[in-house]
C-alpha cells in the first residue's frame, strides 16, 4: 500500500511517519529529502541544473547558498530552477516505489497534491493540527516568529483543501498517544 502523507507545516507529519516506520516497517520517501539527493553529482537533474546555472557549483557540487541567492527574487530563475528540480524529484519517488517492496510505503510532500504523485498512492492521509497548536509548535521547535508562522501556514493549502482529498483523517492536535491510537486505528482496518 501507497500512502501519500499530507498536511500543513507544523501539523506532525514526522510524528506519524516516525511512527508508521518504527512500528510497521514502512517504507518512508521525503520529496525534501529525495529533491536534496538529486541535487548531488550522479543524478540528471544535478547534470541539468550545472548546465542552467554554472555559477553554483563548488568543488564538483552545487553550492545551495549561491543557488538560492540565485533565485531569490528572480522569478524567471526560480521557475528554471522548479521546471529541472520537480520532475526530477517526482520522478526519482516514483522510481523509489517501484523498486521498492515494502507492504506499506509513506510519500510525504508539498508537491503531492496536483503533482500528479496523488495518483500512484492507493490512500491520501491528512494530518490535521489545530492553527493554534501548529503556530505554537513552529515557534517552539523551529524559532520562527508568530509572524513568519502565520506567513507560511497562509501561503498553503487550507484545511479544507487537505481534508477535500483525504482518504483518512488524523488528528495530531493531542497526545502523541492519541496520534498513534489513531494510526493504528486505521491500519487494523487495512490489508497491509
Amino acid at each position: 500500500m501507497v500512502i501519500g502523507l499530507m498536511g500543513g507545516v507544523g501539523s506532525g507529519k514526522s510524528t506519524v511517519l516516525d511512527y508508521l516506520e518504527e512500528n510497521y516497517g514502512a517504507y518512508i520517501i521525503q520529496s525534501d529529502h529525495v529533491a536534496k539527493e538529486i541535487m548531488t553529482p550522479g543524478f540528471k537533474v544535478f547534470d541539468k541544473l550545472s548546465k542552467a546555472f554554472p555559477e553554483v557549483i563548488e568543488n564538483g557540487k552545487i553550492s545551495s547558498e549561491k543557488l538560492a541567492s540565485i533565485v531569490f527574487n528572480n522569478k524567471d530563475k526560480l521557475d528554471t530552477l522548479n521546471s529541472i528540480t520537480h520532475p526530477g524529484t517526482i520522478e526519482e519517488i516514483l522510481n523509489r516505489i517501484e523498486q521498492n517492496n515494502n507492504s506499506i510505503i509513506v510519500v510525504e510532500s508539498a508537491l503531492l497534491l496536483g503533482s500528479g504523485l496523488e495518483y500512484h498512492c492507493d490512500e491520501l492521509w491528512y494530518v490535521y493540527c489545530e492553527h493554534n497548536e501548529r503556530v505554537n509548535r513552529l515557534v517552539e521547535n523551529r524559532g520562527y516568529s508568530v509572524e513568519k508562522s502565520e506567513e507560511i501556514i497562509s501561503n498553503q493549502p487550507s484545511d479544507e483543501e487537505y481534508n477535500h482529498f483525504a482518504d483518512e483523517f488524523i488528528d495530531n492536535t493531542f497526545s502523541v498517544e492519541k496520534t498513534r491510537e489513531q494510526i493504528d486505528m486505521i491500519l487494523s482496518n487495512k490489508e497491509c
